[in-house]
């Protein structure tokens, strides 16, 4: 199957063809449209690639990074991810693709396996998937595929995930803070978000067993929105925050009200450290989950089971060492 069968089965040229799969701008989405269907329909992949696919060298790991937030002013969080990953990629002599997920957004649910494999990639580590997610989602099914899904709930045969155990992180943070009776706004994240679930799990299993008087909101893990809501609601004793972020944006309610209140966060950003030193968090590893998350991936491309993966968190501050 050649770049010219497409073509003719598209009733464009062959540059036109290139231009599709590389995801030009300036084709309408009519001629796109007709060529990816023929895409699908022929089974094509290009030359450049398939000699890839079917070597025994190939030793492509791709990581789908998915941006779910866009309005942060600061997020260390994937670049740790990548970091990690690029580092256990180079250890074990892996080569590693890097795809956004604005990238995919010109592609269908049914398109995408051709797409992955286009870049001679079977074996994908996703961070930042969400509920939502359904053409990703749809994609996970695909068993041709091998797939490890950091801080998601999938695990089978061909699917690994890596995490912390948010529950268990949530639940002890708080712990540390709570006391019988008192009243506290827990700053939830994203409903579409798997690990708000489990945070959720965490949060109100401590304050069950404090006692304590519990509301919650959905700050979408966004320190703006955090601010915003806090600054309506100061009648707590105690915020728990889903992120450091969060933290962050509550803590600066407070300040501005005259109003000093217990606060934590989630997840251990250095930027706690500058900003709230004495604000107690559960501490990740992102490097490290970025590399577990690659050495599952290399797991898997040798014809291993997929399996869970939990790996440890520490509740602390955080400083600057």
């Amino acid at each position: 199957m050649t770049i010219k069968d497409v073509a003719q089965a598209a009733g464009v040229s062959p540059g036109t063809v290139s231009k599709v799969l590389k995801n030009y701008p300036g084709i309408s989405e009519a001629t796109a449209g007709k060529v990816r269907q023929a895409v699908r329909d022929l089974g094509y992949i290009p030359n450049s690639m398939a000699s890839a696919l079917s070597s025994k060298e190939a030793r492509g790991i791709g990581l789908y990074i998915c941006i779910n937030d866009r309005t942060q002013q600061i997020d260390e969080i994937d670049m740790n991810y990548l970091l990690g990953a690029f580092a256990k990629t180079e250890e074990l002599g892996l080569n590693p693709v890097t795809i956004f997920d604005q990238t995919l957004m010109a592609f269908t649910a049914e398109e995408l396996p051709a797409v992955f494999r286009s870049r001679g990639l079977s074996t994908i580590v996703i961070f930042g998937l969400n509920k939502n997610d359904e053409k990703m989602i749809s994609f996970l099914q695909d068993e041709r595929f091998r797939f490890v899904i950091v801080d998601a709930p999938y695990q089978d045969e061909h699917r690994s995930s890596v995490s912390i155990d948010h529950e268990q992180g949530q639940y002890e943070v708080a712990k540390e803070v709570l006391q019988q009776g008192q009243k506290v706004l827990y700053l939830a994240g994203k409903k579409d978000g798997y690990v708000t679930d489990e945070r959720l799990r965490g949060i109100r299993k401590a304050a069950g067993e404090a006692d304590a008087q519990l509301e919650v909101v959905y700050a979408e893990f966004s320190e703006q929105k955090a601010y915003e809501i806090v600054r309506e609601k100061t009648g707590f004793d105690v915020y728990v925050c889903a992120s450091d972020l969060m933290a962050l944006g509550a803590r600066r309610a407070l300040w501005e009200k005259g109003l000093k209140r217990t606060v934590t966060g989630f997840d251990g950003i250095r930027l706690l450290a500058y900003a709230a030193p004495d604000v107690l968090t559960c501490k990740q590893d992102f490097q490290e989950i970025g590399k577990a998350a690659v050495s599952e991936a290399a797991r898997l491309l040798k014809g291993e089971e997929g399996r869970k993966v939990i790996l440890p968190h520490e509740i602390t501050t955080v400083t600057m060492k």
